[in-house]
């Protein structure tokens, strides 16, 4: 899901009408498919192209297409009517992590009829959201800073065949990450990509850390993991700045990507919601 507004760099929440603006802050939007297909907002990519379909990625990193499924299959596309993100089974086969706008509209509303599809491990089939269970940084996080754009929910049956991730250690130094997300060419074709976290942004009182990313994004991506060299989830993708997003261009504090780690109440939403009995 991805839609921007022009706002300076900084303070993120000062929004100006200007050409010079970045833009910034994925935002999701109930647009019909043609919009999805054919978005209406540029994708947002660092230097030159290199994300991977997840065929193309067992080919070059010369991984089995089971390997595939038992690393990366825990990702997969929420749709909610026409709106479209990226979303992840973590630490429980019941529960998954995203973005909150992903699952919250521009209004502050739940979205309508949200479904999670676990599209590398089972490559179809979806499961319904219970959207009672959603635990969120706030509840109009596309005017929330971005440390508060997190979304913990359950599903309404767990997903077999997919192994759900674990988390990195809290407070973990960023290393090279792979970023599994929607969004690799049009909004509901998941991609596989190799990058790094270049720098902290800011650190919340709560202790949720915003990184710049040099991984590329499209609509789709909002909400999809980050995962560690060891193959553990360290964030989810939130957003972008961009004094230029029309076009690819180099990672610069003017062009990134950034992310949110799961930290502080982010993390112990998880941690609660794994622990709760059905």
């Amino acid at each position: 899901m991805h839609m921007k507004k022009r706002l300076l760099l900084v303070p993120v929440s000062l929004v100006v009408i200007s050409v010079a603006a970045p833009a910034t802050h994925a935002e999701s939007t109930n647009r019909d498919h043609a919009d999805l297909v054919h978005p209406f907002v540029p994708a947002v990519s660092i230097g030159a192209e290199r994300r991977a379909a997840p065929s193309g990625y067992v080919r070059h990193d010369g991984m089995s297409s089971p390997e595939l499924r038992a690393r990366f299959g825990a990702s997969g596309l929420v749709r909610c009517g026409g709106a479209i993100g990226t979303a992840q089974l973590t630490l429980r086969a019941d529960v998954i992590t995203t973005a909150a706008h992903v699952l919250i509209g521009p209004d502050g509303q739940t979205r309508a009829s949200c479904t999670f599809e676990p599209t590398i491990a089972l490559g179809s089939g979806s499961v319904a959201i219970d959207l009672s269970t959603i635990r969120a940084g706030s509840a109009t996080p596309l005017s929330a800073p971005a440390t508060r754009d997190w979304a913990v929910a359950r599903l309404a049956a767990p997903i077999n065949g997919a192994i759900p991730y674990r988390l990195a250690d809290p407070g973990r130094s960023l290393n090279g990450l792979t970023m599994c997300a929607g969004g690799n060419g049009r909004a509901d074709r998941m991609g596989l990509e190799h990058c790094a976290a270049r720098r902290t942004i800011r650190t919340s009182p709560d202790g949720i850390r915003e990184i710049a990313i040099d991984c590329s994004a499209a609509p789709g991506s909002s909400g999809a993991a980050l995962l560690s060299d060891q193959h553990r989830m360290v964030g989810i993708y939130v957003g972008y700045r961009s004094t230029d997003p029309d076009k690819a261009q180099p990672f610069s504090m003017t062009h990134y990507n950034f992310a949110i780690t799961v930290d502080g109440p982010f993390r112990r939403a998880l941690l609660a919601a794994a622990s709760a009995r059905r």
